[in-house]
């Protein structure tokens, strides 16, 4: 009886290096809101800043949103990438 090691393609360990890496972009991109949350005060239950509070609002509302949209897509591209590295890795 073979192990699922054994049933994976050959390269599938590309697939795993993709996922790890698209791990540390959000780990990165967690930290580039903290910057933006200190630099442009921005107090830690608000998720984002509102007009009225800084003219810079825009910037830190930008960070926010990137990392949110990252974090949104995160869990239906790791699916994807492990079922579809198993035919094409």
């Amino acid at each position: 009886m073979a192990t699922i090691i054994e049933l994976l393609p050959k390269e599938y360990g590309f697939v795993a290096v993709v996922l790890v890496l698209y791990s540390f972009l959000n780990f990165y991109m967690a930290l580039q809101v903290g910057i933006a949350r200190k630099r442009y005060k921005v107090p830690y239950p608000n998720l984002y800043a509102s007009e009225s509070e800084d003219k810079d609002v825009k910037l830190f509302n930008c960070i926010q949103r990137g990392h949110q949209n990252s974090l949104e897509t995160m869990p239906i591209f790791f699916m994807l990438m492990i079922l579809g590295g198993l035919k094409h890795p």
